[in-house]
């Protein structure tokens, strides 16, 4: 992993880049460790040291099936979030999409970063099917990002405990079409 991260993706206000050692130790193990922002995500359920981010992070980057990248500002050249292309599968042509943004910035910072990777992804992977899920509480970002495509195709029941409550996962998707 290289110290300067490289722009890989570009649109108006956000540049993804090739993550470097700096945004996994500086930001990312706050923002996984931040029990605020991790509040709707699988994340900040064990602490997790810098060393360990920068593992998993490494592990992911050397993934082909991945393409893990740093969202920057432009204006400002701030590291906001982070997102990601996994489960890439060529045969079948699909792969799901995450998002993490871990510091402020507009809510349409995540709706570029899905733009940014659903072009490649129909575009330069070829791909026909972008999808994931998220938790309930976040179910007016899934409903932003129906401007890009996304349907919502479903729940599954009481996926998350929280607090004491149980919550539903939304799933939802996107066709090259």
């Amino acid at each position: 992993m290289s110290e300067t991260s490289k722009i890989f993706l570009s649109s108006h206000t956000i540049e993804l880049r090739v993550p470097s050692e700096k945004d996994v130790q500086d930001k990312w193990t706050n923002w996984y460790n931040s029990q605020d922002k991790t509040r709707f995500n699988s994340h900040g359920v064990f602490p997790l040291s810098p060393e360990e981010e920068l593992r998993i992070v490494t592990k992911k980057m050397k993934d082909p099936t991945t393409i893990l990248l740093a969202i920057y500002e432009k204006n400002t050249d701030r590291l906001i979030g982070n997102a990601c292309l996994q489960n890439i599968n060529l045969l079948y042509r699909h792969c799901n999409i995450a998002l993490t943004i871990g510091e402020s910035a507009p809510f349409t910072a995540g709706v570029e970063t899905f733009a940014l990777l659903l072009d490649h992804a129909f575009m330069r992977l070829n791909l026909i099917r972008v999808h994931d899920s998220t938790h309930e509480k976040l179910l007016n970002f899934v409903k932003m990002i129906g401007v890009l495509g996304f349907e919502y195709e479903g729940r599954a029941k009481q996926y998350y405990i929280q607090d004491g409550e149980r919550y539903d996962a939304i799933y939802f998707a996107v066709l090259a079409e």
